[in-house]
């Protein structure tokens, strides 16, 4: 079962871990601004599909997953949103890449580096108690 506690600890976990190794590509207040904005969004919306879960509301992402037992709907919520996350930085990464924008591309990189630490750790959250 999905440990939502447990994921937003891992969440604070993975942001320090990236702080404490930044690129130095940027500057590093750019560098720690994405990551906190990165482990806000996260937060957030953990926050948001755990309470709409608890309470009922019908938020139209969760009826997407109706069918689902109760307990998983959160993790697939926030898995769906990761997913979607991913294909819009790729793509716009891909853009970047193309027309050779460097303050673009190093952006990209950690915000595919924070996903894919968010797509691991809330896989994990998932089996532990």
């Amino acid at each position: 079962m999905f440990n939502i506690k447990n994921f937003k600890d891992m969440i604070i976990e993975l942001q320090v871990r990236m702080k404490k190794s930044l690129r130095g590509k940027l500057d590093e207040k750019i560098e720690k601004k994405i990551i906190d904005e990165f482990s806000n969004t996260y937060m957030a919306m953990t926050d948001k599909y755990s309470n709409a879960v608890q309470s009922g509301i019908n938020l139209p992402i969760l009826q997407k997953f109706a069918s689902f037992p109760v307990e998983e709907r959160v993790y697939l919520a926030l898995l769906d949103l990761l997913e979607r996350m991913e294909i819009d930085f790729s793509q716009k990464f891909a853009m970047d890449l193309k027309h050779g924008l460097e303050n673009e591309i190093e952006i990209g990189k950690i915000k595919i580096a924070f996903l894919d630490g968010i797509r691991r750790e809330l896989n994990f959250a998932r089996f532990i108690e």
